[in-house]
């Protein structure tokens, strides 16, 4: 018997996929909080406070996050991520965090946890 496993788990546990579809994020706030884009904005005049948004999915300990819409308030994805972890998880959530892209420091608009007991049914097969 593994000590290392919690009670409940099964020993013998098989490899599964995690598919995670990200479709699209709507109302995103407007980003202007860097340093060089005030001094931009006070030099020369440009306003740019549009957001560079992406999604990063946080799972077991890999993270995977989709392509960049630049400047964009609604942007369309339409993205699978998946994931290969040994079923059941050890892990009993899924972050999945909504950020904002930029050339010095990346910064979250937003996150939601989804835990993985609500959307999957008890038992070793998962049904």
């Amino acid at each position: 018997r593994n000590l290392l496993l919690p009670d409940g788990v099964p020993p013998e546990r098989q490899w599964a996929r995690f598919y995670i579809k990200i479709y699209r994020a709507e109302g995103l706030p407007r980003m202007n909080t860097s340093i060089m884009a005030n001094v931009k904005k006070a030099l020369i005049g440009e306003n740019k406070d549009l957001v560079d948004p992406y999604v990063q999915v946080v799972f077991a300990g890999q993270k995977v996050s989709t392509s960049v819409q630049k400047s964009s308030y609604e942007p369309l994805w339409n993205e699978q991520i998946i994931f290969t972890e040994m079923f059941p998880p050890l892990c009993k959530r899924i972050k999945i965090q909504i950020r904002d892209s930029d050339k010095v420091n990346d910064v979250a608009i937003g996150t939601h946890f989804i835990d993985l007991r609500k959307i999957s049914n008890e038992g070793d097969k998962g049904k």
